[in-house]
């Protein structure tokens, strides 16, 4: 069989022995099919994997014929998918997790989805990614990259924070509350959907703004071209808050800091089944399509 791939490389969910069982049928497939495997180098040490696999790392990958498969839930494939961006190896999201809108395949149909795949009959999908700032007194403190959304929110604190916003240097709005997210269309099916914000077609290059908890009846999501600057301004004399990227890189905020966001110059590359589209995951992921007293 011709391939489209010619070296795949697991990554399982760190810290969780049971994705253990999915990688060992991952790895017989692959062996069976004739396919170069590699595991990720944190993933062997970190599930302690008796899996006797050769181990690689992310910056020594290729676009040109390597796979990287990830088993678990949205929350391994965005972790992977930061170590990844800019790179232009693909991602295939195997799910092993709840609800999953990124780890669209099933870990139990492995055997049937996977192989058309590595034979090339797949859909290539690049998704936009966001690079945030934190200033503070003229200086960058932080930089990183965000799949989902960048987060300013009160952190451990009780009290609502003051916000100031700009686009492209533009006053929008001074805000009260618990926080604001600025997410990417992947991001707007994750903790920017809980919060009342749209879902955006991952086609569409935008950003969308979505308050969380403000202090005011009038304040709604905003979806604004993803080419422009979001500038968040920490309004100096309130409470401390905190920045977070995909939730999972968190950084102590003061006031008078600033946030500014927008879109990378790198994608994050996930493949698809050829029969699959983003629709038909919402339908079966949201249940659009159940009765009501359906499950």
């Amino acid at each position: 069989m011709e391939r489209a791939f010619q070296r795949v490389v697991l990554v399982g969910k760190y810290r969780d022995p049971s994705v253990l069982p999915g990688l060992r049928r991952l790895r017989a497939l692959l062996a069976e099919l004739g396919v170069a495997t590699i595991i990720e180098c944190q993933s062997a040490a970190q599930l302690e994997s008796d899996m006797e696999l050769p181990q690689g790392a992310f910056d020594a990958l290729s676009p040109d014929g390597d796979l990287i498969i990830a088993l678990g839930g949205d929350g391994t494939i965005l972790g992977t998918a930061r170590q990844a961006a800019g790179s232009g190896v693909p991602i295939l999201g195997v799910n092993q997790g709840r609800l999953g809108f990124l780890a669209d395949i099933s870990i139990h149909d492995i055997e049937k989805t996977l192989p058309p795949i590595l034979a090339g009959h797949y859909q290539r999908d690049a998704r936009s990614v966001l690079q945030a700032q934190l200033w503070r007194a003229g200086q960058c403190l932080q930089s990183g990259i965000a799949i989902n959304e960048v987060l300013v929110h009160k952190g451990c604190c009780e009290t609502m924070i003051e916000l100031q916003v700009h686009i492209d240097g533009q006053f929008i709005y001074t805000q009260r509350a618990d926080g604001l997210i600025v997410a990417t269309p992947t991001g707007s099916t994750a903790y920017a959907l809980s919060a009342g914000g749209p879902i955006v077609s991952p086609q569409l290059p935008a950003m969308v703004l979505v308050p969380i908890c403000p202090h005011t009846l009038n304040a709604r999501p905003l979806t604004i071209a993803d080419q422009v600057s979001v500038q968040i301004d920490l309004i100096a004399g309130r409470q401390p808050a905190a920045l977070s990227l995909d939730s999972h890189d968190t950084f102590p905020l003061q006031p008078g800091d600033t946030i500014r966001i927008h879109r990378s110059t790198c994608d994050a590359v996930f493949i698809h089944p050829e029969d699959e589209d983003f629709y038909q995951i919402l339908r079966r992921k949201l249940h659009w399509a159940a009765l009501p007293g359906e499950d």
